[in-house]
Parts: C-alpha cells; sequence; structure tokens
C-alpha cells in the first residue's frame, strides 16, 4: 500500500499522539492517588480522542478504503472531547465537586453518537455503502461534524470562563489555575483550526465541487492539528500526574534560611495541604529544598508527611463542623474541601485518627 509523504509524516505523528493518549490515559484511569474523578475524566479523554484518531488515521491510511467493511466502526468519540474536558477542568479546580446523575445529561449526545456507529458498524459493507449515500453523505456528516465544533469549542470556551472565575488567592491553587488556563486556550485554538478546515471543506465542495482533501498536502495542516491535539493533551496529562512540574519556588536563596518555619508558613498560613495532588516532591519545591531534606526533616520529627498533611486536613475538617458547614454540604463534601481524595480514604484516616468513623464522632460532639 502506496503512502502519499504528507500522509506518511502525518501517520507517524499520529500513531505517536495515539500511543501515547493511550498509555498515560490508562494509567491515569487506573490511578491511585491524587484526584480521583479529575483522573478518570482526563483518563477518558485520552482514551476516547486516541480511539478517534486512530479511526481518522485508518481513513487517512486507506484501510477503510481497503477493507469496506470497517467503515463506520464505533471508534469516533469526537463528541466526547468537550465535556470530559469540561469536567475534568471542574473537577480540578473545585476538589469537592462530585459527579451526580444529574450531570449525564451532558453525555446524553456523545452517547447517541456512540449507539448510532455502534448500530450500523458491523452490518454488511453493502449496507454501509447504502448509509453513506442515503443518510450520512448527504446529511450526517454535516450535523456531526456541526455538532463536533459545537460540543467541543464550546465546553472549552465555558471551561476557560469557570477558570477565570475560580482563580482564587489561594497560594497552592493559583499556578493550577494558570496552567489550566493555557491548557484550554491552547486547545481552543487547536480545536478552531481544525473546525475552519471543515467549514472550508463544506464550502469548496458545495459550491464548487472542489474535494479539500483529496488534495495532496492541502489538507496537511489539519491532519498535523488532529495529532498535534493529542500529543498535546497526553503531554497535559503528564502535567496533571507530576504537578511539582508547574509549582514555583516560593522561598528564594536569601530568604527564610529556618526549614520548620518555612514549613509553618506553608501549611498554617497558605494552607497548602488543601491541594488534594500534594505531595512530597511538591512541597519541596515550593520550599526550594531537595526532596531527600524534607523527607529527613518529617522523620527526624517521628511521622511522614503524608501523616502530618492528613492531621491537619483533619483538622481543616473539624473546623468546618464548628462552622456549622455540614447544614449546607455532605460530609463527603466537606472532606473533600479539606483535601482528601476519595470517601473511603478520608473515613480510613479520621478512624485512625479518631477513632471513630466521621458519623460516629460527629454525633459525639
Amino acid at each position: 500500500m502506496k503512502i502519499a509523504p504528507d500522509n506518511l509524516i502525518a501517520l507517524i505523528v499520529s500513531s505517536y499522539g495515539i500511543l501515547l493518549c493511550l498509555s498515560v490515559g490508562s494509567l491515569l484511569f487506573f490511578r491511585k492517588h491524587g484526584m480521583k474523578q479529575a483522573n478518570i475524566f482526563l483518563g477518558l479523554l485520552l482514551i476516547l480522542y486516541s480511539l478517534t484518531l486512530l479511526n481518522g488515521l485508518m481513513a487517512m491510511t486507506g484501510v477503510f478504503s481497503a477493507y469496506q467493511n470497517l467503515y463506520f466502526l464505533p471508534l469516533n468519540f469526537s463528541m466526547s472531547i468537550g465535556p470530559l474536558f469540561y469536567f475534568f477542568v471542574r473537577s480540578r479546580i473545585q476538589p469537592s465537586f462530585t459527579f451526580e446523575n444529574k450531570h449525564l445529561i451532558h453525555f446524553l449526545l456523545p452517547a447517541l453518537q456512540f449507539l448510532f456507529y455502534l448500530s450500523i458498524g458491523f452490518r454488511s459493507a453493502a449496507f454501509k455503502s447504502w448509509m453513506w449515500r442515503n443518510v450520512i453523505g448527504p446529511y450526517g456528516q454535516y450535523v456531526e461534524e456541526s455538532l463536533n465544533m459545537l460540543l467541543g469549542i464550546g465546553y472549552i470556551i465555558v471551561s476557560i470562563r469557570l477558570i477565570n472565575r475560580e482563580i482564587p488567592h489561594a497560594l497552592w491553587n493559583h499556578p493550577i489555575c494558570q496552567w489550566l488556563k493555557s491548557f484550554a486556550v491552547s486547545l481552543l485554538v487547536l480545536l478552531s483550526i481544525s473546525s475552519l478546515y471543515e467549514v472550508a471543506d463544506w464550502i469548496l465542495w458545495n459550491g464548487f465541487k472542489y474535494n479539500l482533501f483529496n488534495t495532496p498536502w492541502a489538507d496537511f495542516p489539519l491532519k498535523m492539528t488532529y495529532a498535534a491535539i493529542s500529543i498535546f493533551i497526553g503531554y497535559h496529562a503528564f502535567v496533571h500526574q507530576n504537578q511539582s512540574i508547574i509549582i514555583p519556588n516560593y522561598f528564594k536563596p536569601g530568604g527564610k534560611n529556618d526549614l520548620e518555619e518555612r514549613i509553618h508558613e506553608m501549611i498554617t498560613e497558605k494552607q497548602v495541604y488543601l491541594d488534594p495532588e500534594l505531595n512530597v516532591e511538591g512541597l519541596a519545591k515550593m520550599l526550594n529544598i531537595p526532596k531527600n531534606m524534607l523527607s529527613q526533616f518529617f522523620s527526624s520529627k517521628g511521622e511522614s508527611f503524608r501523616s502530618y498533611i492528613n492531621k491537619h486536613r483533619i483538622d481543616h475538617f473539624l473546623s468546618l463542623i464548628e462552622q456549622g458547614k455540614q447544614e449546607q454540604h455532605s460530609l463527603l463534601g466537606l472532606a473533600l474541601e479539606s483535601g482528601f481524595n476519595s470517601k473511603a480514604s478520608f473515613n480510613r484516616v479520621f478512624k485512625a485518627t479518631k477513632g471513630k468513623t466521621p458519623t460516629e464522632f460527629i454525633r459525639s460532639i
């Protein structure tokens, strides 16, 4: 099978993007620490986008033309990208947010897209040919591509507005919001480029019967844009798992030299323990010291970094209870707001600290 040079370049870059998204997405989906809800949404985004890109790759390389029975397999999840990105952003900057059944409405169109391809994807080549001539070609493709643009760009714009509204003064969350904003804006630019190409193709075909995608190199930027999106979100998923990359040093040379004083400021005054993604590397980066030095400090105090942080999270949770916050929020919501990443971890830490479950403890006071 002979592949044109432009398609070969796009094939190589896209293949790398697919492998990156599948590997990083799978790791995120099964990640046991950090913000579990955000992990799941970003993991699904990576996996489903990689399958969508694979579907395009098969068309680009002529696989569908050679094996027409493979047309319209349920591999296209393009309508899922926008909602998944929005709920990832919301989960990341609003730790107390919990996904509920009412939010499933956002995935109605993606579900219908999947069911449509599932209903025809395993039918005969003759049936698929009839569907293309009578349904998808004249109507369906334009409806689907229009919805792809509206959902993708629309949800990203809403995500940017949410980030702008939620950018806090809290030291630990500010760089996260700035990173998410740059992530969203860049993704919006890439999706806008692909949308402009789609619109140009509609105009050229319906007005002049000119197929943009059959012209060598003319559609190369579009193919590279799709590939770039996969690499782009794969990289940012890696950043999400390694937050210390985007955390700045808050103590400069010549500042406070006492390590215990630095830690006290970051924990007590800046409340960085409220960040569910906080780890030893992240705190060490903030303190502008080597990770080993921070670990040795906690060892000298007879406790681990995790137990130290969880102790402050429990204290914060109890302060919210004292303020009567449980009357407006669930215990899980207050736990997430205090820096815990799940109900299970909160219950386990709370019982180990107080000897009772949260509910039992609250009833006893």
